[in-house]
């Protein structure tokens, strides 16, 4: 009998899926030629409705033109990176994030060893709300404030007020046994890459050891909860929002 290679924790539940660095499984794509390019969710995976990918530049650079019809949002996760509008080059580098509608074409800029994450999504227009403008920030410069919960910050990366933008973007920042009060049901999707730390994280009746760079993607309604580990975690998270789902 041969050797059983064990899995190291990645999962697909009825309303899950954890993917762990051991587990993804790399990706090819014509215009990203030398580079780690893992498809961490996309629309294949139903009810999933975005797309999220990480893209890791190898020995060269990455240099490719992204034609519009999603919109999209992209954090660098580490080295140089940057998005070109036209003549304007908007650096990111580690923490730097731009959101663009779906009517922007753009090109990313990878310098060599360079990562960052991308989310892509078909933008559900409202009546009489305008597709939003284009953000920038960075990580580092939103405030992180406090919630309800003793020792959970967050920081909100896009204006979770406004109603043109049809999801959000959060990282939320738990201190060391720092806990969700409860087991949560969301009529929302999400999509959670693990930014540091880990903890323990109950998906769909499962409890699940996660680390950084592990990723979670969640359907609507499935129960979930977080408890942080003696380090505490960090997490960006990805939810639709502010429509009906139909």
């Amino acid at each position: 009998m041969g050797t059983i290679v064990p899995n190291d924790r990645g999962r697909r539940g009825l309303t899950y899926t954890l993917l762990t660095p051991a587990n993804r499984y790399m990706s090819r794509r014509p215009d990203l030629a030398g580079a780690a390019y893992y498809k961490l969710v996309t629309p294949r995976l139903a009810p999933s409705r975005f797309g999220q990918e990480l893209i890791a530049a190898g020995e060269d650079e990455v240099v490719t033109r992204i034609s519009s019809g999603c919109e999209r949002f992209i954090i660098g996760m580490s080295g140089e990176s940057a998005v070109r509008l036209g003549d304007e080059q908007i650096v990111l580098g580690e923490g730097g994030y731009t959101y663009l509608g779906q009517t922007r074409d753009f090109v990313l800029e990878l310098a060599a060893g360079a990562s960052i994450i991308s989310i892509a999504r078909r933008y559900e227009p409202w009546p009489g709300l305008p597709e939003p403008e284009p953000v920038f920030g960075r990580l580092s410069e939103v405030p992180a404030t406090p919630t309800a919960v003793p020792g959970l910050r967050r920081r909100l990366l896009l204006d979770p007020d406004d109603p043109a933008f049809d999801f959000n973007i959060s990282h939320m920042e738990f201190g060391p046994g720092v806990a969700l009060p409860q087991i949560e049901i969301h009529d929302e999707e999400h999509g959670l890459y693990m930014t540091s730390g880990g903890g323990l994280y109950h998906l769909d009746g499962d409890e699940h050891v996660v680390s950084a760079d592990d990723y979670i993607c969640m359907a609507p309604y499935c129960p979930q909860g977080f408890r942080a580990g003696p380090e505490g975690g960090s997490y960006l998270l990805y939810k639709d929002t502010w429509r009906d789902g139909f």
